[in-house]
């Protein structure tokens, strides 16, 4: 699991007072690209890149500009071409770490060079495995 902070701007809020729904997936993808350029430092994109297939969201308690929150991310499947990551995002209160929102991405691998699908590369899968959880 890597934790990736986030700064919840004035600008993500809505006249509800929260985080604005549509906001969150810019927070996964924060913490999405942190994990990726933190396991895969100088990785070629271009030749051995993802394409995003599909996202999903839980909203479970809303999020405010005063709150302090982190996303977690791990890895729950890899397949043939594609790997799903799942996100938690938290916020600590007091001695408690409460989840605020969950979700996950499926990702493909992509040569944006040949633009076609390709197998997930060797070390890519190396590292996924770190992080899959059961």
């Amino acid at each position: 699991m890597i934790a990736t902070p986030i700064q919840i701007r004035f600008s993500d809020c809505d006249m509800l007072q929260h985080v604005n729904n549509a906001v969150y997936l810019q927070y996964f993808e924060v913490a999405r690209m942190n994990f990726l350029n933190q396991e895969l430092p100088n990785w070629n994109w271009s030749k051995q890149g993802i394409i995003l297939l599909k996202n999903t969201v839980e909203y479970k308690i809303p999020l405010f500009l005063t709150d302090t929150c982190v996303v977690e991310i791990d890895c729950s499947h890899i397949g043939n071409k594609s790997f799903t990551l799942t996100y938690k995002i938290q916020v600590k209160k007091g001695e408690n770490v409460i989840t605020k929102t969950i979700g996950e991405s499926i990702l493909v691998c992509y040569d944006f060079i040949q633009k076609e699908t390709i197998s997930l590369p060797t070390n890519l899968e190396t590292i996924l495995k770190k992080h899959l959880i059961v």
